[in-house]
């Protein structure tokens, strides 16, 4: 039996390796996460790059204050988990 790749964290199927990103967007699928709001930077986009493949939507607003509030908004309309992924430095702090 093969195993969910939803909820195995061991390894990537294609390489091997369990990047970092990966393994936080397999845990927000594990989670019931199909919707998640913030602005793609540098030091996030190992993140991104595994959304759609684990069935997590992105919208992207102008301001990361912007994610914040969608997110809040997200949650309090659906009952689910708002998510905002954001970058390092200033990023987080205008959530």
């Amino acid at each position: 039996m093969e195993a969910d790749p939803r909820t195995d964290l061991r390894t990537d199927a294609r390489t091997g390796v369990l990047t970092g990103g990966e393994a936080l967007v397999r845990a927000l699928a594990a989670h019931d996460v199909t919707q998640a709001f913030g602005i793609p930077g540098t030091h996030n986009l190992e993140i991104y790059r595994h959304l759609a493949a684990y069935g997590v939507r992105h919208a992207t607003p102008r301001h990361e204050q912007g994610a914040g509030y969608a997110a809040d908004g997200y949650a309090r309309v659906t009952g689910r988990p708002g998510v905002v992924i954001t970058t390092t430095g200033p990023a987080l702090l205008n959530v």
